[in-house]
């Protein structure tokens, strides 16, 4: 559980000579968790292997696992519910080619395909997202992720996760999970308590 350092800082005026005395108190406090169902998902056409990702549920399970290291910083519990495999038809791949990730979700809406177990969040590794390591649909619950991104597998991931939790990039700070294209994987206090506050709107169906 990542322990979040707070600094008090004290200042007192002394009357007599105007002087200011500064006293820094840490304190440290813990989050609590807040458990995020996540489910992820191989996309394969049945009829064109070209154009399906060449991913392993093994590769899954990896990524998986580093993802839930970085966001529990955030005190956020991403918990995989299910690493699978789904056939989707080959003009909604090609959309997500195209970066049309709204032609994908509504062939899934309309029924062309099936994922099982959705989560609260779903990921889905492709084998082209369109020229750039990854992206998430605005106002969407889901991210893509390219089979052969510019940067950790599970840095793009968390990346795209942190876009679902509210946060923006960053030009500041190459280490930083939301600046673009580094494997930076931090968070600012502030991007915790964003993230925080989303991804809990999330679970309880708010957002």
């Amino acid at each position: 559980m990542r322990l979040v350092v707070v600094s008090f800082l004290m200042v007192f005026a002394s009357c007599s000579s105007g002087a200011t005395i500064t006293d820094t108190t840490v304190v440290e406090t813990e989050l609590e968790p807040i458990p995020v169902p996540v489910s992820l998902y191989i996309v394969v056409s049945d009829t064109d292997d070209v154009i399906s990702s060449v991913r392993t549920a093994d590769d899954l399970v990896e990524i998986a696992s580093r993802m839930t290291e970085i966001w529990s910083q955030a005190g956020i519990a991403l918990e995989i519910e299910v690493v699978g495999e789904i056939v989707v038809p080959d003009d909604a791949i090609h959309a997500v080619a195209d970066r049309d990730g709204q032609s994908f979700l509504r062939a899934a809406g309309e029924g062309r395909f099936e994922m099982p177990t959705p989560g609260t969040i779903v990921g889905f590794y492709v084998n082209d997202a369109g020229g750039v390591n990854g992206f998430a649909p605005f106002g969407s619950r889901v991210f893509f992720v390219t089979d052969e991104p510019t940067v950790h597998d599970e840095r793009v991931s968390s990346h795209e996760i942190g876009h679902l939790f509210g946060l923006r990039h960053t030009a500041v700070d190459s280490d930083r999970l939301m600046f673009s294209g580094t494997n930076g994987m931090t968070l600012a206090p502030e991007e915790i308590t964003t993230a925080r506050l989303v991804a809990q709107g999330l679970v309880d169906g708010l957002r």
